[in-house]
């Protein structure tokens, strides 16, 4: 039996800089961001040791330094830039990213606008 495990942080509401014109960029805005990984190893499953686990904690140190550590024109490439991040510090299978931005500016009212990021090994 091979099992797999998966580790999700999600809404993680940022201030960050990411938009098309130059005000969007300048003011901020909060954008809030959905990780969803599978790493390789499920030892910590069975182990109960952080040092065998993919530690949450980490992965919102990563998002916030690439949110709040610059500045985007778009969502794609700010949720491009935050998997490659999380990819390069941990071992992982699988890896989706969404980043959404609550209330976009855009002629009709909506939530949010949202790209979403995945990537396999």
């Amino acid at each position: 039996m091979t099992d797999e495990l998966t580790v999700a942080v999600e809404g993680i509401a940022l201030r960050g800089r990411c938009g098309v014109t130059v005000e969007e960029r300048a003011v901020g805005q909060t954008l809030v961001v959905d990780v969803r990984l599978t790493p390789r190893s499920t030892r910590a499953a069975t182990s109960d040791d952080l040092d065998d686990a993919v530690d949450y904690g980490r992965i919102v140190d990563l998002v916030r330094e690439v949110v709040e550590g610059g500045e985007s024109h778009l969502l794609e490439r700010l949720a491009t830039a935050i998997a490659d991040r999380i990819w390069a510090a941990f071992l992982l299978t699988d890896l989706e990213v969404a980043v959404a931005k609550p209330s976009p500016p855009v002629a009709v009212p909506v939530d949010a606008a949202r790209v979403e990021v995945a990537r396999r090994a």
